[in-house]
């Protein structure tokens, strides 16, 4: 069974760019592989490979270095912005939102209002 999450990134200018993951997006993965991720790379880096994402469907599963996600292959583009950020996505479990300047990450589960 997958656990569905969607990962964004905070612009500066307070816009998200996001994508959706399709497996592993419970806090106990995600997190450390965030913070991974952020340690080896930047959040301008995770922006561009949420961006890449999008043109694919989504992410399959989120490594901690690019060579270790895996891309969906759909031919639809999946697009999060800020505009649809709280929505569902696919039965979405959890929101992983980093802010780019500070590297904080905001976590908000479905089952919290």
């Amino acid at each position: 069974m997958s656990t569905h999450c969607a990962l964004g990134v905070k612009m500066k200018n307070g816009s998200i760019i996001g994508c959706y993951v399709h497996y592993d997006g419970y806090e106990e993965h995600m997190m450390p592989t965030i913070r991974d991720y952020l340690r080896l790379n930047t959040t301008t880096a995770l922006a561009i490979l949420i961006a890449r994402a999008q043109t694919t469907g989504g992410i399959r599963s989120f490594g901690k270095l690019n060579s270790e996600t895996d891309f969906l292959e759909d031919p639809d583009p999946y697009v999060i912005t800020s505009q649809n950020w709280k929505e569902d996505h696919y039965g979405t479990h959890a929101w992983y939102l980093v802010d780019h300047d500070t590297e904080d990450i905001e976590v908000r589960h479905a089952w919290v209002s």
